[in-house]
């Protein structure tokens, strides 16, 4: 990777302003003209169309990438090929594989089946340039120690280490004891981790004093984000990315701003206000992120910043679409279902101080399983659920105990979960 080329694309993002939304808005239609033009010749999955806005194009989901994945690709990789390179770099914690002059990245599979995601050398370049010109609190010159417990490593996270920023990469399939003594030595100024990780942090009193923290792959529960805050005296941030690429980043104020200048977000409406993601990519082309449903539940926050930035803020990344509850409504006729997000399931939960952590699992249209730690707080948990669910409209559905399965570091943590198998929930 070209460190040069890196400094380029920081040097631009940190300039680059957007006196209100008309300026991003015409920004995003400049470059969108270039995507719609190329896709045609770039991706087979588009060959033989002529779009000229994005509502020409399908909306693709996950099942459509898994399904055509070699015709959304620059080179026509196929799915097991990349599969098999991925899995084989995990397995060796050696994450330089390339196929065709493509990286190789492999999603998390929370939502099911596994994907991959490629990038080529100049795409990370500016992936890179542009995450630490939101990220680093006081620019490149004045240097940072920048410590990114991930399940994954390799050239993405190396684009610039040395000289005044440096990098230390900490392996999250590591046992804690060992993670946590490697973050311990790194002793970062900027911490990135998953708020799994960052909690076992803060709990450890490791006595870090980091100017910035960043919260990463995994959904950040303000119950978590102020056990970080109060162990390691700083805000926590975040960083939201996903296989469909760099999504935003939280400004200096800590609200997080769509990456808008990166890609075109239209919301798909949920209710309440909420809506999952449709991101078009204006840069990316190794591979296509074109009207791509990332399946995350947002909640826009619609009032003026006050760091100016006219790119849509959000309140809250709620979860996955997959991962809303839908429960029988109270007095309704037999099949009729209502929606329970899982930030209300984790505001019931965690509103009993005795919790410490919790997982509810949907099982059936009248069924929950609920795991508390500690077990002794299960009644009580139980009924502060039972009352929301109530509250809400909705039938109180049978509730039973299990158990806190131990944490897979490689797997993110999903706190509420429903069984696709048992049941689908409409779209």
């Amino acid at each position: 990777m070209s460190r040069a080329r890196v400094v380029w694309h920081y040097t631009r993002a940190r300039r680059r302003t957007f006196a209100d939304r008309a300026a991003l808005e015409a920004w995003q239609d400049r470059h969108l003209r270039r995507v719609l033009r190329l896709a045609p010749r770039r991706y087979a999955f588009y060959a033989g169309t002529t779009p000229r806005a994005l509502a020409d194009l399908p909306v693709v989901d996950k099942t459509d990438v898994l399904a055509r994945f070699a015709n959304l690709n620059v080179r026509g990789v196929g799915l097991d090929e990349c599969l098999a390179a991925a899995r084989s770099a995990e397995r060796g914690r050696d994450f330089g594989t390339t196929l065709r002059g493509l990286s190789v990245g492999l999603s998390s599979g929370t939502t099911g089946r596994q994907t991959a995601f490629l990038t080529s050398a100049a795409e990370r370049d500016r992936w890179a340039g542009e995450v630490l010109a939101r990220t680093l609190p006081d620019g490149l010159l004045a240097g940072a120690r920048v410590t990114l417990v991930l399940r994954a490593g390799g050239p993405l996270y190396e684009s610039v280490d040395g000289g005044r920023v440096s990098f230390r990469f900490v392996d999250l399939a590591l046992d804690e004891d060992r993670l946590l003594d490697e973050i311990r030595a790194a002793d970062p100024t900027v911490l990135v981790a998953p708020p799994s990780v960052l909690v076992a942090v803060a709990r450890a009193g490791l006595g870090l004093r980091p100017q910035r923290v960043l919260s990463v792959a995994e959904v950040l529960d303000p119950h978590d984000a102020a056990a970080v805050e109060d162990g390691l005296g700083v805000r926590v941030d975040q960083v939201y990315q996903a296989a469909e690429g760099f999504l935003g980043a939280s400004c200096a104020h800590g609200r997080l701003h769509l990456a808008e200048d990166l890609v075109v977000v239209e919301r798909e409406d949920v209710g309440d206000g909420r809506f999952v993601p449709v991101v078009t990519d204006l840069f990316r082309s190794s591979q296509a992120v074109l009207r791509r449903r990332v399946g995350d539940v947002l909640v826009p926050d619609e009032d003026p910043c006050p760091c100016g930035s006219p790119m849509l803020a959000v309140r809250e990344i709620v979860g996955r679409s997959d991962d809303v509850l839908w429960l029988r409504r109270s007095g309704g006729a037999g099949s009729a279902l209502g929606s329970f997000h899982p930030d209300f399931v984790r505001a019931a939960v965690l509103a009993v101080p005795e919790v410490d952590d919790f997982r509810v699992d949907q099982t059936a249209a009248d069924a929950l399983r609920l795991a508390v730690e500690p077990a002794t707080a299960f009644d009580a948990a139980r009924r502060s659920l039972e009352r929301a669910l109530a509250d809400a409209g909705l039938a109180v559905p049978s509730v039973v105990p299990g158990e806190v399965e131990p944490r897979d570091p490689l797997v993110k943590r999903r706190r509420v979960r429903r069984d696709p198998a048992v049941l689908a929930g409409p779209r």
